[in-house]
Protein backbone atom coordinates (compact mmCIF):
# COMPACT_ATOMS: atom_id res chain seq x y z
CA UNK A 1 0.00 0.00 0.00
CA UNK A 2 0.98 3.59 -0.56
CA UNK A 3 0.92 6.36 2.17
CA UNK A 4 2.19 4.03 4.36
CA UNK A 5 19.96 -1.33 -12.31
CA UNK A 6 19.55 -2.01 -15.83
CA UNK A 7 16.42 -2.18 -17.91
CA UNK A 8 15.66 -5.87 -17.41
CA UNK A 9 12.23 -6.52 -18.90
CA UNK A 10 13.82 -8.13 -21.96
CA UNK A 11 15.33 -10.93 -19.91
CA UNK A 12 13.50 -14.08 -18.84
CA UNK A 13 14.31 -15.62 -15.49
CA UNK A 14 13.51 -19.29 -15.04
CA UNK A 15 13.29 -21.17 -11.78
CA UNK A 16 15.69 -24.01 -11.06
CA UNK A 17 14.97 -26.66 -8.47
CA UNK A 18 16.77 -29.90 -7.73
CA UNK A 19 13.35 -31.35 -6.93
CA UNK A 20 9.75 -30.22 -7.11
CA UNK A 21 9.04 -27.75 -4.30
CA UNK A 22 6.32 -28.62 -1.81
CA UNK A 23 4.15 -25.60 -1.06
CA UNK A 24 2.42 -25.32 2.28
CA UNK A 25 -1.21 -24.25 2.18
CA UNK A 26 -1.46 -20.70 3.62
CA UNK A 27 -4.61 -21.44 5.63
CA UNK A 28 -2.85 -24.33 7.37
CA UNK A 29 -0.19 -21.92 8.62
CA UNK A 30 -2.87 -19.66 10.11
CA UNK A 31 -3.66 -22.42 12.62
CA UNK A 32 -0.22 -24.03 12.69
CA UNK A 33 1.71 -20.91 13.70
CA UNK A 34 0.02 -20.24 17.08
CA UNK A 35 -0.03 -23.99 17.77
CA UNK A 36 3.73 -24.25 17.24
CA UNK A 37 4.35 -21.22 19.44
CA UNK A 38 2.20 -22.75 22.17
CA UNK A 39 3.98 -26.09 21.91
CA UNK A 40 7.35 -24.35 22.13
CA UNK A 41 6.33 -22.43 25.25
CA UNK A 42 4.79 -25.46 26.98
CA UNK A 43 7.59 -27.89 26.19
CA UNK A 44 10.26 -25.34 27.08
CA UNK A 45 8.62 -24.56 30.40
CA UNK A 46 8.06 -28.27 31.10
CA UNK A 47 11.72 -29.01 30.40
CA UNK A 48 12.78 -26.28 32.83
CA UNK A 49 10.41 -27.48 35.56
CA UNK A 50 11.56 -31.08 35.08
CA UNK A 51 15.23 -30.12 35.39
CA UNK A 52 14.62 -27.88 38.41
CA UNK A 53 12.94 -30.77 40.28
CA UNK A 54 15.83 -33.16 39.69
CA UNK A 55 17.99 -33.90 42.75
CA UNK A 56 21.71 -33.09 42.41
CA UNK A 57 22.71 -36.71 41.75
CA UNK A 58 20.15 -36.98 38.93
CA UNK A 59 21.45 -33.79 37.37
CA UNK A 60 24.95 -35.29 37.39
CA UNK A 61 23.65 -38.43 35.69
CA UNK A 62 21.86 -36.30 33.09
CA UNK A 63 25.00 -34.24 32.42
CA UNK A 64 27.04 -37.43 32.07
CA UNK A 65 24.45 -38.81 29.65
CA UNK A 66 24.67 -35.70 27.47
CA UNK A 67 28.46 -35.84 27.47
CA UNK A 68 28.52 -39.54 26.60
CA UNK A 69 26.06 -39.16 23.71
CA UNK A 70 27.05 -35.68 22.58
CA UNK A 71 28.03 -36.79 19.07
CA UNK A 72 24.70 -38.53 18.66
CA UNK A 73 22.84 -35.32 19.56
CA UNK A 74 25.15 -33.27 17.36
CA UNK A 75 24.29 -35.63 14.51
CA UNK A 76 20.56 -35.29 15.17
CA UNK A 77 20.67 -31.49 15.19
CA UNK A 78 23.00 -31.53 12.19
CA UNK A 79 20.52 -33.68 10.27
CA UNK A 80 17.67 -31.34 11.17
CA UNK A 81 19.75 -28.34 10.10
CA UNK A 82 20.65 -30.03 6.82
CA UNK A 83 16.98 -30.83 6.16
CA UNK A 84 16.06 -27.20 6.81
CA UNK A 85 18.80 -26.01 4.46
CA UNK A 86 17.59 -28.38 1.73
CA UNK A 87 14.02 -27.19 2.25
CA UNK A 88 15.16 -23.59 1.94
CA UNK A 89 17.29 -24.20 -1.15
CA UNK A 90 14.61 -26.16 -3.02
CA UNK A 91 12.15 -23.31 -2.49
CA UNK A 92 14.38 -20.59 -3.94
CA UNK A 93 13.26 -18.99 -7.18
CA UNK A 94 14.00 -15.90 -9.25
CA UNK A 95 11.73 -12.90 -8.85
CA UNK A 96 10.03 -11.80 -12.08
CA UNK A 97 11.53 -8.75 -13.83
CA UNK A 98 14.40 -8.20 -11.36
CA UNK A 99 15.73 -11.75 -11.11
CA UNK A 100 16.39 -11.40 -7.37
CA UNK A 101 16.63 -14.79 -5.64
CA UNK A 102 13.96 -15.32 -2.99
CA UNK A 103 12.38 -17.97 -0.78
CA UNK A 104 8.86 -18.95 -1.85
CA UNK A 105 6.61 -21.44 -0.09
CA UNK A 106 3.28 -20.35 -1.60
CA UNK A 107 2.14 -21.18 -5.12
CA UNK A 108 -0.22 -19.31 -7.43
CA UNK A 109 -3.28 -21.34 -6.42
CA UNK A 110 -2.83 -20.55 -2.74
CA UNK A 111 -2.31 -16.87 -3.48
CA UNK A 112 -5.40 -16.75 -5.69
CA UNK A 113 -7.45 -18.36 -2.92
CA UNK A 114 -6.31 -15.81 -0.36
CA UNK A 115 -6.85 -12.94 -2.83
CA UNK A 116 -10.39 -14.10 -3.55
CA UNK A 117 -11.10 -14.21 0.18
CA UNK A 118 -9.71 -10.70 0.58
CA UNK A 119 -11.75 -9.46 -2.38
CA UNK A 120 -14.95 -10.86 -0.86
CA UNK A 121 -14.09 -9.24 2.45
CA UNK A 122 -13.57 -5.85 0.77
CA UNK A 123 -16.79 -6.23 -1.22
CA UNK A 124 -18.79 -6.87 1.95
CA UNK A 125 -17.11 -4.11 3.91
CA UNK A 126 -17.51 -1.42 1.23
CA UNK A 127 -20.50 -2.74 -0.74
CA UNK A 128 -22.32 0.61 -0.47
CA UNK A 129 -19.22 2.74 -0.95
CA UNK A 130 -18.02 1.69 -4.40
CA UNK A 131 -18.21 4.26 -7.17
CA UNK A 132 -20.10 2.94 -10.23
CA UNK A 133 -18.14 1.99 -13.31
CA UNK A 134 -19.27 5.02 -15.30
CA UNK A 135 -18.16 7.51 -12.62
CA UNK A 136 -15.37 9.94 -13.34
CA UNK A 137 -13.34 8.51 -10.47
CA UNK A 138 -13.44 4.91 -11.68
CA UNK A 139 -12.90 5.83 -15.32
CA UNK A 140 -9.86 7.91 -14.43
CA UNK A 141 -8.21 5.08 -12.50
CA UNK A 142 -9.06 2.58 -15.25
CA UNK A 143 -7.65 4.84 -17.96
CA UNK A 144 -4.35 5.44 -16.18
CA UNK A 145 -4.03 1.76 -15.28
CA UNK A 146 -4.84 0.74 -18.86
CA UNK A 147 -2.11 2.99 -20.18
CA UNK A 148 0.46 1.47 -17.80
CA UNK A 149 -0.63 -2.09 -18.57
CA UNK A 150 -0.73 -1.49 -22.33
CA UNK A 151 2.81 -0.12 -22.31
CA UNK A 152 4.16 -3.17 -20.49
CA UNK A 153 2.59 -6.03 -22.41
CA UNK A 154 6.07 -7.45 -23.00
CA UNK A 155 5.97 -8.73 -19.41
CA UNK A 156 4.48 -12.21 -19.15
CA UNK A 157 2.86 -11.61 -15.78
CA UNK A 158 0.99 -8.54 -16.91
CA UNK A 159 -0.55 -10.39 -19.86
CA UNK A 160 -1.74 -13.29 -17.74
CA UNK A 161 -3.77 -11.23 -15.27
CA UNK A 162 -7.33 -9.97 -15.74
CA UNK A 163 -7.09 -6.41 -14.45
CA UNK A 164 -10.07 -4.57 -12.95
CA UNK A 165 -10.41 -1.16 -11.29
CA UNK A 166 -12.56 0.07 -8.41
CA UNK A 167 -12.71 3.30 -6.42
CA UNK A 168 -13.88 3.25 -2.80
CA UNK A 169 -15.73 6.31 -1.50
CA UNK A 170 -13.81 6.81 1.75
CA UNK A 171 -11.60 9.62 3.06
CA UNK A 172 -8.65 7.31 3.73
CA UNK A 173 -5.71 7.90 1.39
CA UNK A 174 -4.82 4.49 0.04
CA UNK A 175 -4.36 2.30 -3.02
CA UNK A 176 -3.55 -1.37 -3.41
CA UNK A 177 -3.66 -4.14 -5.99
CA UNK A 178 -4.53 -7.75 -5.19
CA UNK A 179 -2.47 -10.48 -6.86
CA UNK A 180 -5.58 -11.39 -8.88
CA UNK A 181 -5.42 -8.00 -10.63
CA UNK A 182 -8.09 -6.14 -8.65
CA UNK A 183 -7.08 -2.49 -8.36
CA UNK A 184 -8.51 -0.45 -5.49
CA UNK A 185 -8.07 3.30 -5.02
CA UNK A 186 -9.80 5.49 -2.46
CA UNK A 187 -11.49 8.81 -3.12
CA UNK A 188 -9.34 10.37 -0.41
CA UNK A 189 -6.20 9.55 -2.36
CA UNK A 190 -7.60 10.86 -5.65
CA UNK A 191 -8.51 14.16 -3.99
CA UNK A 192 -4.96 14.49 -2.66
CA UNK A 193 -3.05 13.91 -5.88
CA UNK A 194 -2.05 16.81 -8.10
CA UNK A 195 -2.12 15.20 -11.55
CA UNK A 196 -2.43 11.95 -13.48
CA UNK A 197 1.32 11.43 -13.43
CA UNK A 198 1.27 11.10 -9.65
CA UNK A 199 -1.66 8.70 -9.88
CA UNK A 200 0.34 6.71 -12.44
CA UNK A 201 3.34 6.56 -10.10
CA UNK A 202 1.19 5.14 -7.30
CA UNK A 203 -0.64 2.67 -9.54
CA UNK A 204 2.63 1.53 -11.12
CA UNK A 205 4.07 0.96 -7.64
CA UNK A 206 1.07 -1.11 -6.56
CA UNK A 207 0.97 -3.01 -9.87
CA UNK A 208 4.63 -3.86 -9.30
CA UNK A 209 3.78 -5.54 -6.01
CA UNK A 210 1.30 -7.76 -7.85
CA UNK A 211 3.62 -8.49 -10.79
CA UNK A 212 6.54 -9.33 -8.49
CA UNK A 213 4.43 -11.58 -6.28
CA UNK A 214 5.35 -9.66 -3.15
CA UNK A 215 2.31 -10.84 -1.17
CA UNK A 216 3.31 -14.49 -1.54
CA UNK A 217 6.97 -13.67 -0.95
CA UNK A 218 6.25 -11.72 2.22
CA UNK A 219 4.08 -14.50 3.63
CA UNK A 220 6.71 -17.09 2.72
CA UNK A 221 9.44 -15.10 4.42
CA UNK A 222 7.37 -14.59 7.56
CA UNK A 223 6.65 -18.32 7.68
CA UNK A 224 10.36 -19.02 7.34
CA UNK A 225 11.24 -16.65 10.18
CA UNK A 226 8.48 -17.96 12.43
CA UNK A 227 9.13 -21.63 11.73
CA UNK A 228 12.90 -21.62 12.20
CA UNK A 229 13.21 -18.65 14.54
CA UNK A 230 10.78 -17.32 17.09
CA UNK A 231 7.96 -19.91 17.00
CA UNK A 232 9.92 -23.10 17.67
CA UNK A 233 13.60 -23.01 18.48
CA UNK A 234 13.90 -19.53 19.97
CA UNK A 235 10.80 -19.76 22.14
CA UNK A 236 11.72 -23.25 23.35
CA UNK A 237 15.23 -22.20 24.38
CA UNK A 238 13.96 -19.07 26.15
CA UNK A 239 11.29 -20.88 28.15
CA UNK A 240 13.62 -23.73 29.08
CA UNK A 241 16.73 -21.90 30.31
CA UNK A 242 15.40 -18.93 32.31
CA UNK A 243 14.48 -19.77 35.92
CA UNK A 244 11.23 -17.79 36.23
CA UNK A 245 8.15 -17.51 34.01
CA UNK A 246 8.10 -13.72 34.12
CA UNK A 247 11.73 -13.58 33.02
CA UNK A 248 10.98 -15.95 30.14
CA UNK A 249 7.99 -13.82 29.17
CA UNK A 250 10.01 -10.59 29.12
CA UNK A 251 12.93 -12.16 27.24
CA UNK A 252 10.56 -13.75 24.73
CA UNK A 253 8.87 -10.37 24.18
CA UNK A 254 12.26 -8.73 23.59
CA UNK A 255 13.27 -11.57 21.27
CA UNK A 256 10.09 -11.23 19.20
CA UNK A 257 10.65 -7.49 18.79
CA UNK A 258 14.30 -8.11 17.93
CA UNK A 259 13.21 -10.47 15.13
CA UNK A 260 10.68 -7.89 13.94
CA UNK A 261 13.13 -4.98 13.84
CA UNK A 262 16.04 -6.95 12.36
CA UNK A 263 14.22 -9.26 9.92
CA UNK A 264 10.55 -8.60 9.23
CA UNK A 265 10.57 -4.82 8.86
CA UNK A 266 13.82 -4.56 6.84
CA UNK A 267 12.52 -7.23 4.45
CA UNK A 268 9.25 -5.35 4.04
CA UNK A 269 11.20 -2.17 3.21
CA UNK A 270 13.28 -4.13 0.69
CA UNK A 271 10.10 -5.15 -1.14
CA UNK A 272 8.82 -1.57 -1.11
CA UNK A 273 12.07 -0.30 -2.60
CA UNK A 274 11.94 -2.96 -5.30
CA UNK A 275 8.34 -1.98 -6.13
CA UNK A 276 9.42 1.67 -6.31
CA UNK A 277 12.10 0.85 -8.87
CA UNK A 278 9.98 -1.48 -10.99
CA UNK A 279 7.02 0.91 -10.74
CA UNK A 280 9.23 3.72 -12.03
CA UNK A 281 10.09 1.53 -15.01
CA UNK A 282 6.42 0.71 -15.71
CA UNK A 283 5.44 4.38 -15.57
CA UNK A 284 8.37 5.40 -17.77
CA UNK A 285 7.43 2.87 -20.46
CA UNK A 286 3.89 4.32 -20.40
CA UNK A 287 5.37 7.77 -21.08
CA UNK A 288 4.25 9.37 -17.84
CA UNK A 289 6.30 12.14 -16.25
CA UNK A 290 8.42 10.05 -13.89
CA UNK A 291 9.78 13.20 -12.26
CA UNK A 292 6.49 13.33 -10.37
CA UNK A 293 7.65 10.32 -8.33
CA UNK A 294 10.23 12.48 -6.59
CA UNK A 295 7.81 15.37 -6.17
CA UNK A 296 5.16 13.05 -4.74
CA UNK A 297 7.34 11.58 -2.02
CA UNK A 298 8.79 14.97 -1.09
CA UNK A 299 5.25 16.25 -0.54
CA UNK A 300 4.42 13.16 1.52
CA UNK A 301 7.57 13.69 3.59
CA UNK A 302 6.63 17.30 4.34
CA UNK A 303 3.09 16.25 5.29
CA UNK A 304 4.25 13.56 7.72
CA UNK A 305 7.27 15.30 9.25
CA UNK A 306 5.50 15.78 12.58
CA UNK A 307 3.99 12.30 12.75
CA UNK A 308 6.30 10.00 10.82
CA UNK A 309 7.77 6.97 12.57
CA UNK A 310 11.51 6.31 12.43
CA UNK A 311 12.29 4.12 9.44
CA UNK A 312 13.67 1.23 11.50
CA UNK A 313 10.22 0.63 13.08
CA UNK A 314 8.27 1.08 9.84
CA UNK A 315 7.27 -1.38 7.13
CA UNK A 316 8.00 1.27 4.48
CA UNK A 317 11.13 3.28 3.75
CA UNK A 318 11.06 6.87 4.98
CA UNK A 319 9.42 9.17 2.43
CA UNK A 320 12.48 11.43 2.29
CA UNK A 321 14.70 8.43 1.56
CA UNK A 322 12.28 7.21 -1.13
CA UNK A 323 12.37 10.62 -2.80
CA UNK A 324 16.18 10.63 -2.67
CA UNK A 325 16.46 7.09 -4.08
CA UNK A 326 13.97 7.77 -6.87
CA UNK A 327 15.78 11.01 -7.71
CA UNK A 328 18.98 8.99 -8.21
CA UNK A 329 17.14 6.66 -10.59
CA UNK A 330 15.54 9.44 -12.64
CA UNK A 331 18.23 9.44 -15.38
CA UNK A 332 17.65 5.70 -15.83
CA UNK A 333 13.87 6.16 -15.98
CA UNK A 334 14.11 9.10 -18.37
CA UNK A 335 16.34 7.02 -20.62
CA UNK A 336 13.63 4.34 -20.71
CA UNK A 337 11.14 7.01 -21.84
CA UNK A 338 13.48 7.96 -24.68
CA UNK A 339 13.90 4.31 -25.69
CA UNK A 340 10.09 4.04 -25.85
CA UNK A 341 9.96 7.12 -28.13
CA UNK A 342 7.90 9.15 -25.67
CA UNK A 343 7.37 12.87 -26.18
CA UNK A 344 10.09 15.00 -24.53
CA UNK A 345 9.18 16.41 -21.13
CA UNK A 346 9.13 20.19 -20.59
CA UNK A 347 12.06 21.38 -18.52
CA UNK A 348 9.95 23.78 -16.46
CA UNK A 349 6.59 22.25 -15.70
CA UNK A 350 3.87 24.85 -15.01
CA UNK A 351 1.92 24.57 -11.75
CA UNK A 352 -1.25 22.52 -12.03
CA UNK A 353 -4.37 22.16 -9.94
CA UNK A 354 -5.53 18.96 -8.31
CA UNK A 355 -7.19 16.21 -10.30
CA UNK A 356 -10.63 17.22 -11.50
CA UNK A 357 -12.56 14.72 -9.41
CA UNK A 358 -16.12 15.39 -8.33
CA UNK A 359 -17.59 13.92 -5.17
CA UNK A 360 -20.71 12.96 -7.10
CA UNK A 361 -20.45 9.19 -7.78
CA UNK A 362 -23.02 9.45 -10.59
CA UNK A 363 -21.20 12.15 -12.53
CA UNK A 364 -20.20 10.67 -15.89
CA UNK A 365 -16.91 11.14 -17.68
CA UNK A 366 -16.85 13.60 -20.55
CA UNK A 367 -13.90 13.14 -22.88
CA UNK A 368 -11.58 11.71 -20.23
CA UNK A 369 -11.26 8.19 -21.64
CA UNK A 370 -9.40 7.16 -24.76
CA UNK A 371 -11.53 4.01 -25.14
CA UNK A 372 -14.65 2.59 -23.47
CA UNK A 373 -14.69 0.34 -20.43
CA UNK A 374 -16.23 -3.12 -20.68
CA UNK A 375 -18.33 -4.07 -17.68
CA UNK A 376 -18.27 -7.49 -16.05
CA UNK A 377 -20.38 -7.78 -12.90
CA UNK A 378 -20.28 -3.97 -12.59
CA UNK A 379 -16.48 -4.02 -12.38
CA UNK A 380 -14.57 -2.00 -14.98
CA UNK A 381 -12.33 -4.48 -16.77
CA UNK A 382 -9.15 -3.00 -18.16
CA UNK A 383 -8.89 -4.26 -21.73
CA UNK A 384 -5.65 -3.32 -23.44
CA UNK A 385 -5.03 -3.84 -27.14
CA UNK A 386 -2.09 -1.55 -27.70
CA UNK A 387 0.18 0.84 -25.87
CA UNK A 388 -1.20 4.30 -25.19
CA UNK A 389 1.30 7.14 -25.15
CA UNK A 390 1.00 10.68 -24.06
Amino acid sequence: MIFKSLYQSKFIYRQFHTSSPRHIHPLIWVFLKPALKGVAWITGRSTRKWYQQLPPEKRSVFAEHLNRHKYKYIGIFGTIGTACAIHYYTHLEASPITGRRRFMMMNAEHLTLMSDMEKEKIAKMFSDQMFPEHSKQTQLVARVARRIIGANMDLDNIRNIKWTARVVDVDIKNAFVLPTGDIYVTRGLLETLINEDQLAIILAHELSHALLGHSAERLSYLQLIDMFGMSIFGAYIIWSIFPRDWISFVVNYIFENFITFTSRLPYSRLLEEEADEVGLMLAAKACFDVREAVALWRVVHEAEMNAALPEFISTHPASAKRAETLNEKLPWALDIRRQCHCSPLPENKPPVSKLNISNNPNEKVMGILAKPIVSVHNIPVINVNKKEKQ
